[in-house]
């Protein structure tokens, strides 16, 4: 049987770490439809071509805790996960789990992680 979503487990999606340190800087949103995603190079956090031998091994080797959502920003653009979405295209899947990023957020505590964390992420 074909499925369509698969879950991110739990703990991908609560973003503990980050919600601490920066409050609202990430939305959870499950089952968000694939087809929504915008893409421009020029969001990404690492604007480098997809590889497919990265997305095959994700596609062979799938395993549910490694599952984790995209990051989108408020525009519905990819900013991080190219991989793992051409992989859910290729899964066939139509919806999949996300994190939109308010790029407003402040963060409450300097950490050298969070800052690690917004480098990576443009933050």
């Amino acid at each position: 049987m074909k499925r369509n979503y698969i879950p991110c487990p739990d703990y991908h999606m609560n973003f503990a770490f980050i919600n601490m340190s920066t409050p609202g800087a990430f939305t959870p949103i499950k089952k968000f439809p694939i087809d929504k995603i915008k893409f421009n190079k020029k969001f990404l956090s690492y604007a480098n071509p997809v590889s497919e031998t990265a997305v095959d091994w994700i596609v062979n080797n799938f395993h549910i805790e490694g599952w984790e959502p995209v990051f989108l920003n408020q525009k519905e653009y990819l900013i991080d996960g190219q991989h793992r979405l051409t992989a859910a295209k290729k899964i066939g899947l139509k919806y999949m789990d996300v994190a939109i990023f308010d790029e407003t957020a402040q963060p409450i505590m300097k950490d050298k992680r969070i800052e690690s964390l917004r480098k990576r992420y443009n933050m």
